[in-house]
């Protein structure tokens, strides 16, 4: 009876250890493949940055017009590139593109691979040229602070006084925005418009989103002035954006070459 009683225990005992042995291995693939789809999204935006140049200017940083986008090439590999976004004291440098629809591009690359941190994209109804009162650009919160995860900084005050502004570089000119709200906002509310009946409508939105503001940027943008709203999930929930408001504050058109 004994020996009856030790081989049931060894049984057990061998079903749970090679039950954690399968928890254990599952676990380790399933983190392979999540740090090789950030790998995968790394290498393919860090391959884009060849047809980007920069030159520095010495202790003032890179002035926009010595940062420069080659929008020929990159037509080449997809033609539905709008724009270039970055920030010139943060990690956020992408190209920015713009498909029939808001899905495609969340599960694809600039490459149109498919790739879990998906593009930086523009809203499939807005004007491509950035001529709408308020355009949308969307990008992924990865774990790994990559694409538009960092936005979610801007919850602390320091961080929006280090990146006040983030520059659009199209084909024509290079646009520049002054950041005038951020905050989490519930996606019933209706900080997400950007159509407009009338000049005063788009002027009371505005007020609105600034109101909303986690803190007071000191900008206050006009009814004659575009915007462009940054959007990415945040830990709040499903039910909830951080949105990133910048009003147009400069057109540079860029230098004859």
């Amino acid at each position: 009876m004994k020996k009856i009683r030790q081989g049931k225990r060894d049984l057990k005992s061998t079903i749970i250890f090679l039950l954690a042995l399968v928890i254990f291995i599952y676990a380790i693939v399933r983190l392979g493949m999540i740090f090789w789809e950030y790998a995968k999204g790394q290498n393919t935006y860090d391959k884009l940055n060849k047809f980007t140049s920069s030159t520095d200017v010495g202790k003032g940083g890179e002035l926009p017009e010595n940062f420069s986008v080659d929008f020929e090439a990159l037509k080449k590999i997809n033609p539905d590139i709008v724009g270039w976004i970055r920030f010139e004291n943060m990690d956020i440098s992408y190209p920015i593109v713009q498909g029939t629809d808001n899905d495609y591009y969340l599960t694809h690359s600039f490459e149109k691979e498919e790739i879990k941190c998906g593009s930086i994209f523009m809203e499939a109804e807005n004007a491509s040229d950035f001529s709408d009162d308020n355009t949308f650009i969307y990008g992924h919160n990865m774990k790994d602070k990559s694409m538009f995860a960092k936005l979610n900084q801007f919850k602390d005050k320091q961080i929006y006084k280090e990146n006040p502004e983030f520059l659009i570089y199209t084909e024509n000119a290079i646009y520049r925005y002054s950041i005038f709200s951020c905050y989490v906002a519930d996606i019933s509310w209706d900080s997400f418009n950007y159509q407009f009946a009338t000049e005063d409508a788009y002027g009371e939105w505005l007020q609105t989103v600034k109101n909303r503001s986690i803190y007071d940027t000191g900008v206050t943008p006009q009814k004659d002035q575009k915007t462009v709203t940054l959007m990415t999930c945040t830990p709040s929930g499903e039910n909830y954006r951080f949105l990133v408001h910048g009003a147009l504050a400069e057109v540079i058109q860029p230098k004859e070459k």
